[in-house]
């Protein structure tokens, strides 16, 4: 009794927290066409309470409504915060959601939160293009995965590594299930580029689709101000290349990912992929080098120096990898404005490449440009 009584106490007293603010829709533009990309923004006012903390939804749902018409638009944050956020008295936050408007109506649309207090607000749609309509609805579903960079250095002959990686979520957001909105499909591609040779060849490259389920926010577990994230499914791996020289892996894997602050904006994660070989005929040892986990510690802030650490062990005594990615934004006066950010990478170890799985070449620094840090965690 005495438990239920004290979670009830616990329950009321934060709703009241959440109710001491004034929460605000804003549209960006008044006048969108129809299945267009469109904005909102949410602010989040603290006119009365004693300093509240505050974490804004990574997701905005709003119901479109004309007449006895209606469906659900998603729109995510481009600029919510990642925990919460102290609001003081008098102060307020805001954050912008966007994406793809409704598609199929036209007219003075109210849009109206879905499990948010706050105000409905009103646009006006105009028909739309659809080849525009579909391309917004393409980008919406395509976001960054790994980290995508382009580095070069040299270790007796100079080489670049590069490497792309993007995810896209399955379903529309408009699916109403939220286990189904969270499935994703990923491509991933990492390549070693040898620059010395006379024909430039690609010394290996490992080609990765993938399909999991992944939620980067599921709880604030075991800390307040901390967030964690899961992510669990399927993935290949391969060079594309045949004979002696194929490699191929197929496992099943999952990576838990646990964030949280280490005050000044710096942030702690702590994100191990822990994998079971499915199959790994082409390469049967491939566990003696690299192991069943990679382990990922990143430390660094959003707006400043970023350090991501991968380490493998494998099962062999003196076998495994450690590789060290730091990098930097270059959104600042001081590099011309230039986007994305300075990236330094350092690989030691087995395994640079899956043709290499059990080799240890000599270590190697190589310097470039990081267009994506890849998920945020």
């Amino acid at each position: 009794m005495r438990l239920r009584i004290a979670i009830a106490f616990v329950l009321v007293l934060a709703a009241t927290r959440i109710q001491a603010l004034e929460l605000s829709l804003v549209p960006v533009d008044r006048e969108v066409a129809a299945g267009a990309p469109f904005s909102v923004v949410l602010i989040a006012a603290n006119d009365t309470a004693p300093t509240v903390e505050y974490l804004p939804p990574p997701r905005l749902d709003l119901r479109a409504v004309i007449g006895d018409r209606e469906q659900i638009v998603s729109l995510v944050g481009s600029n919510n915060p990642t925990r919460p956020v102290s609001i003081p008295p008098g102060g307020f936050v805001k954050v912008t959601y966007s994406g793809p408007s409704p598609s199929g109506l036209a007219g003075d649309i109210a849009l109206r939160p879905v499990n948010l207090p706050a105000n409905a607000v009103a646009i006006h749609l105009v028909p739309g293009k659809r080849p525009a309509s579909e391309l917004s609805r393409l980008t919406s579903a395509l976001s960054p995965y790994e980290p995508i960079y382009f580095s070069g250095g040299s270790r007796g002959n100079t080489n670049a590594r590069f490497q792309i990686s993007l995810k896209f979520r399955v379903f529309n957001p408009q699916t109403r299930t939220p286990f189904l909105e969270k499935l994703y499909l990923a491509y991933s591609q990492t390549s070693l580029w040898d620059l010395e040779s006379s024909s430039k060849p690609f010394r290996d490259s490992s080609y990765r689709p993938s399909v999991f389920f992944l939620d980067e926010n599921i709880s604030q577990w075991p800390f307040s101000r901390s967030r964690l994230g899961f992510q669990a499914g399927l993935e290949h791996e391969s060079n594309g290349k045949d004979g002696s020289f194929s490699r191929s892996i197929n496992t099943a894997f999952v990576r838990p990912a646990l964030t949280f602050p280490l005050g000044g904006d710096y942030q702690l994660t702590l994100a191990p992929k822990i994998y079971h070989y499915i199959d790994k005929d082409e390469n049967p040892d491939i566990d003696d080098y690299r192991g069943n986990v990679d382990f990922l510690l990143r430390i660094g802030r959003e707006d400043g120096w970023q350090l991501d650490t991968t380490l493998r062990r494998g099962w062999e005594s003196d076998s495994g990898s450690v590789q060290v990615d730091a990098s930097y934004p270059l959104r600042i006066a001081t590099f011309g404005n230039l986007g994305g950010y300075l990236h330094l990478q350092y690989f030691n170890g087995y395994g640079e490449s899956l043709v290499d799985y059990n080799v240890k070449l000599r270590s190697q620094f190589r310097i470039g440009l990081m267009v994506t840090r890849g998920l945020r965690w």
